[in-house]
């Protein structure tokens, strides 16, 4: 038997009908854009994976010519100190001598740097001064510039002229350099009224025989494309500590040493990276070790462990 139903029923069981329809077909609209995505992110997917091993063939590529590039420049070292008639380890121990050379100078430097510190301490006067421990030999030009142009280069005086007068850091007259560059002359006038003040800026070069060898040097292009990835985030100073750090990420730059205009404070930088620190007033020094502490525990909150995934190396 046939059920009779009403017109209205009949009425929305089709409006229902329609309803169902179109959702039908929304469905199968929205299921065709997700087998289109699906298929869009497969083809991505085979496309990175090439891309990995592009990425592979060219990694082992890098790693084979560096490899070659290691064997052929040992080639030629060897080949050169067996024409020069230098035994391999003599030379071995002249490179050794050349770094704990190095090392020397740099502490004494440092050491320098805590002096002239201490005595602005004493003189209660802020003095600035910037050092910089440069192989002279295989300096680039490009990277330092004359900051005092139109000025007589201080140490060009024959004050300074001859064996016994050089201005060596294990010399008296180096604290005569330093001190030159940490004073702030005043310039006056015919009637003697002050106008402004000598600058004593930039940098003073020491070389690999421990010798000043240029004073009120510019250090140019700071945070070039050259370094920008050689050289860490400067946690604190001004235009010259970070001058000093990207200084110090130089293939012929050994150390550079800010002493601070504004605390006296003392900064050592190598490599690109803050190295130590020495504030004069509290008589404190602060190891590279410490501030990497420090920033690991304001990311983690106060916790002493190292973030999740990492060991807390730069």
């Amino acid at each position: 038997m046939f059920r009779i139903i009403s017109r209205r029923r009949y009425r929305a069981l089709l409006s229902e009908l329609n309803d169902l329809r179109r959702k039908i077909r929304g469905y199968e609209t929205q299921n065709q854009q997700l087998l289109s995505s699906n298929e869009e992110l497969l083809a991505k997917v085979a496309e990175l994976e090439g891309y990995r091993e592009k990425y592979e063939d060219l990694s082992r590529e890098y790693e084979e010519k560096l490899r070659q590039f290691e064997e052929e420049v040992n080639r030629e070292v060897e080949e050169r100190v067996r024409e020069l008639g230098i035994d391999k380890r003599k030379y071995e121990q002249m490179l050794a001598d050349r770094q704990e050379l190095i090392e020397l100078y740099i502490e004494k430097l440092y050491s320098l740097a805590r002096k002239f510190a201490l005595e602005n301490k004493r003189i209660r006067k802020n003095r600035g001064l910037f050092l910089i421990l440069v192989d002279e030999r295989n300096m680039d030009r490009e990277n330092f510039s004359d900051f005092h142009e139109g000025q007589v280069e201080y140490l060009d005086q024959n004050l300074y002229k001859g064996i016994d007068n050089l201005p060596h850091i294990f010399s008296p007259k180096i604290e005569d350099v330093f001190n030159f560059m940490g004073e702030r002359v005043e310039i006056v006038d015919e009637s003697g009224e002050v106008t402004g003040h000598e600058e004593r800026d930039g940098a003073v070069l020491i070389n690999l025989k421990g010798i000043a060898f240029k004073t009120r040097v510019m250090v140019e292009g700071v945070r070039t494309h050259k370094v920008y990835n050689k050289v860490e985030k400067l946690l604190k100073g001004n235009a010259k500590h970070a001058a000093a750090i990207y200084a110090s990420s130089l293939d012929e730059v050994m150390v550079s040493i800010v002493v601070s205009e504004e605390t006296s404070e003392v900064t050592m930088f190598r490599d690109g990276k803050f190295m130590r620190s020495y504030d004069p007033y509290a008589d404190k020094e602060t190891l590279r070790e410490e501030i990497l502490q420090l920033l690991r525990n304001d990311m983690n909150g106060g916790n002493n462990e190292p973030p999740p995934g990492e060991d807390g190396s730069t």
